[in-house]
């Protein structure tokens, strides 16, 4: 058995803590300096890590793990409240960057599905990165951190269904049907799910409160939910959402947290993070290539800002805090990057369109904490926790 993959991790954690205090320095947000970490342990600058299947695995079980955190965080009243001003603002989130990434794609290249893939890869947003952030600042249960939240698990949905889509072109409707009726589907199943692991883990509590089993409970009903999410062709990232939902609505659900996270932000969380910057294999381009990956940066970071703040204010959000809003929608990265690598096995994508729009969202995922961070200014944090937006 080779034991490499050990002397990776530990390098990763050492690098990841390292520019994470060098990022802490300047003001920045810690994750930044897991993304630099990564690129510059793998392939594009130093070469010493490289992706195996051992840290996929365990990048993949950190985002995981880190929203399952943020769904225990949450609170549910005010995410369920702001429902339909979530899905107006998802929608935004969508029409407009799956637009302006179409049209800007057709300077690199004029093929329909590509260019469609152009657009819809801008659509999501990255919730697990932008959950950290918001949960690193203490701006998760805030007005704005439940606006973001719920939105970004929407247009990740939907944004799944359209790749979905056009990787089905075969059979359009039928397609779209079925990927629709099985989003549905798992949604009814997950609230059965979510209801009757209330109910369980109320009879656990008054059997062993502050116990060690209760954590590993909640673990084992993170995992299993996020399995049945894959399963249904819905990213497992929102399975564990809904379970740290269940779990934060529970008596314990704060001791559980408190239990998890240590390990979640001493190992799970570096590799996450470090894995995104991991992914770039070089920097060396033609220029006209960087010119385009500019460009669509540029478009990648104003449809998102310009979609949601839009979707914002027409739900009465005030013009800053609809600005904040859409600057929090940026951040690309778990959901962006399984569906580009899906996109590649399917052969919608080349190599080097790979790469171009893998660099494009590292570049948003790195721009949008900064300007998060210069947009949520200390002596207006109580402003963004009242419930009138």
């Amino acid at each position: 058995m080779d034991y490499s993959f050990l002397l990776d991790i530990g390098i990763i954690i050492l690098f990841v803590k390292l520019f994470g205090i060098l990022t802490s320095k300047i003001e920045m947000p810690k994750m930044l300096g897991g993304l630099i970490a990564g690129i510059v342990l793998g392939p594009a600058v130093l070469n010493v890590i490289e992706i195996t299947p051992s840290l996929e695995f365990l990048e993949g079980l950190g985002f995981i793990f880190i929203i399952f955190l943020v769904g225990i965080e949450t609170r549910l009243k005010s995410l369920v409240k702001g429902t339909k001003k979530y899905f107006v603002i998802a929608l935004g989130g969508i029409i407009v960057p799956l637009v302006m990434g179409y049209f800007a794609s057709l300077i690199y290249q004029v093929k329909f599905e590509l260019n469609v893939f152009f657009g819809i890869i801008l659509t999501v947003t990255s919730v697990g990165l932008t959950a950290e952030y918001l949960m690193e600042e203490k701006k998760l249960n805030t007005t704005l951190g439940n606006a973001i939240l719920g939105a970004g698990v929407i247009d990740d949905v939907i944004g799944i269904m359209c790749l979905s889509f056009i990787m089905n072109q075969n059979n359009t409707i039928g397609s779209m049907g079925i990927i629709f009726l099985k989003t549905i589907t798992f949604f009814i199943i997950a609230l059965t799910i979510a209801i009757i692991m209330f109910k369980v883990f109320e009879w656990l509590e008054k059997k062993m409160s502050h116990q060690e089993e209760l954590p590993m409970f909640s673990i084992a009903f993170a995992l299993i939910l996020s399995y049945v999410a894959e399963l249904f062709g819905i990213s497992g990232i929102i399975g564990a959402y809904i379970a740290g939902l269940v779990v934060g609505r529970t008596t314990e659900g704060r001791f559980i947290r408190n239990k998890i996270e240590v390990i979640v932000h001493m190992l799970f969380s570096p590799i996450a993070f470090a894995g995104i910057g991991l992914k770039i294999s070089t920097l060396v381009l033609p220029i006209d290539t960087w010119l385009f990956i500019l460009l669509f940066t540029v478009v990648a970071i104003i449809s998102k800002v310009l979609g949601c703040g839009l979707g914002a204010k027409l739900c009465k959000y005030k013009s800053k805090n609809a600005l904040r809003i859409g600057i929090g929608m940026v951040t690309r990265g778990d959901i962006a990057f399984i569906m580009l690598h899906e996109a590649k096995n399917a052969m919608i994508i080349n190599e080097e369109v790979f790469t171009i729009v893998l660099i494009t969202l590292c570049f948003a995922t790195f721009i949008s904490p900064t300007l998060l961070h210069l947009n949520f200014k200390e002596d207006e944090i109580e402003e963004d926790k009242k419930v009138e937006v």
